[in-house]
């Protein structure tokens, strides 16, 4: 008998790399809570973000690198 599983990753909505490429998670809540802190990535409104492609600004706001910005306490966005 074939059977179906599902699997999930985040991938980095800037540069498009995957959080880990070689281990898939079946558990979607502790992949996007426990996985994002360990890797020091964040999500900001659905979107999210490796390492790599955010900083803080010099107001402590969140930049990310598709020229996006954030508020650092709720992670909304700043038009």
């Amino acid at each position: 008998m074939i059977v179906d599983r599902q699997f999930h990753n985040i991938k980095c909505d800037a540069c498009g790399r995957l959080i880990d490429d070689e281990t898939w998670y079946d558990d979607k809540d502790a992949l996007t809570t426990q996985i994002l802190n360990e890797c020091n990535w964040i999500e900001c409104e659905g979107r999210h973000y490796c390492d790599e492609c955010w900083e803080y600004d010099d107001d402590d706001n969140i930049v990310t690198k598709d020229g996006r910005k954030w508020t650092d306490y709720d992670h909304k966005e700043i038009k």
